[in-house]
């Protein structure tokens, strides 16, 4: 009998991922993939949206789901497009619009920016995910459901401790 998507399961998936203009975001099995992604639903590893929708797949299943941006990685939200001293910035001359940088949030998370615009004294970056505020459309092939062994609860916990952010997010 085969195992259903649920509380404690362990879940293996294939997915290709588009925003709502049908532009393809990113392919799990395409030559730039990262392969299947495994997590263990129920343990918030990937989007809520995501997992939401997978409730009571079975392996074999291809779903298409439509993901709004209140369950991935939700709105854009304008004070997060800010103004930051050059001087800052670990080689000011090197930066270039559409670089990415990461730097320490206050809160001690990661905080990840994007140029924007680059002056002479500062830079505006914006740290809003590069999919917030978008509605995204997933097509999900189960390819394994079972019941999530020791092994792998002890292993998706570290991976939670040490990340503290979803997975199923565009690298």
């Amino acid at each position: 009998m085969a195992h259903e998507v649920g509380p404690g399961m362990a879940v293996s998936i294939q997915y290709k991922l588009r925003d709502g203009r049908a532009n393809l975001l990113e392919d799990t099995e395409g030559p730039d993939g990262d392969g299947p992604v495994r997590f263990i639903w129920g343990m918030s590893m990937v989007l809520p949206g995501l997992e939401k929708g997978l409730e009571g797949a079975r392996p074999g299943d291809v779903i298409n789901l439509v993901v709004e941006p209140e369950d991935a990685y939700g709105t854009r939200d304008e004070s997060d497009v800010f103004d930051v001293d050059r001087t800052e910035f670990p080689d000011p001359e090197a930066i270039e619009v559409g670089g990415e940088y990461t730097a320490e949030g206050d809160d001690g998370t990661t905080l990840t920016m994007q140029i924007l615009e680059v002056h002479d004294d500062h830079v505006k970056v914006d740290a809003n995910h590069p999919l917030a505020g978008l509605t995204l459309n997933y097509q999900v092939r189960v390819l394994d459901v079972h019941p999530a062994t020791e092994e792998e609860n002890v292993m998706a916990q570290a991976e939670l401790a040490e990340r503290r952010a979803p997975i199923g997010e565009v690298s």
